[in-house]
């Protein structure tokens, strides 16, 4: 009893300390101002969701608001100056947003 008690502890232990490395160099303000720089002008973005991801990566969703009022759904990987969005769909995209944020 003693052991699964303290191997309990041990992995919510661990689980917190990985949680806390990927999140201390991930940077929210930063990461959407370079999001926000790769849109298209005359595009506004509202932010549903972000988070820390795999490899230092930030993990985004937005709502996208195009000039003409046409509002869609996006999904955008951002490390540093690097911004990979989803808006067509690459099959790419969805295996680099499986591997980087599903389990962030």
């Amino acid at each position: 009893m003693r052991t699964l008690i303290a191997l309990s502890l041990a992995l919510a232990l661990s689980a917190g300390a990985i949680a806390k490395d990927r999140n201390a160099d991930f940077d929210r303000a930063a990461t959407l101002e370079t999001l926000k720089s790769k849109m298209p002008s005359g595009y506004r973005f509202e932010v549903e969701e972000v988070r820390a991801g795999d490899d230092g990566f930030a993990c985004v969703t937005y709502r996208v608001t195009n000039a003409r009022n046409g509002k869609s759904q996006g999904r955008a990987l951002v490390k540093g100056d690097q911004v990979v969005r989803d808006y067509d769909r690459q099959v790419r995209f969805e295996r680099a947003w499986t591997r980087k944020c599903t389990g962030a």
